[in-house]
């Protein structure tokens, strides 16, 4: 379901898909695991997803240059470069369809 990610390194980035979702969390936070739930929810109704995650406190470097502000944050991924961070899970819905759509390559995700 989630592929675990120890580093985040221009390396490692660059061996993900053309497309991929990163999921940033760190173990003790409630709202996390309420987003990790979620993203199980979609990736139980749409297998296809490149759905990554890194625990917050193992990548402090990338945090800064990528400026995450707070976790839980899920990053749009696109060659390895941020395209957009969400960081509001108001439901299943609104983000199957915010996956859906940058999955699908429209820009307004």
């Amino acid at each position: 379901m989630f592929t675990q990610l120890i580093s985040l390194d221009d390396a490692q980035l660059s061996l993900l898909p053309p497309q991929s979702l990163l999921f940033l969390h760190t173990p003790l936070c409630g709202t996390c695991q309420v987003a990790r739930r979620m993203l199980e929810v979609i990736v139980a109704m749409r297998s296809d997803i490149p759905l990554f995650e890194a625990d917050a406190n193992f990548v402090p470097a990338t945090l800064h240059a990528w400026q995450i502000a707070s976790v839980p944050a899920l990053v749009y991924l696109v060659h390895g470069q941020v395209e957009a961070v969400q960081y509001a899970f108001s439901g299943v819905a609104e983000l199957a369809d915010r996956i859906a759509r940058f999955l699908d390559g429209h820009a307004d995700i």
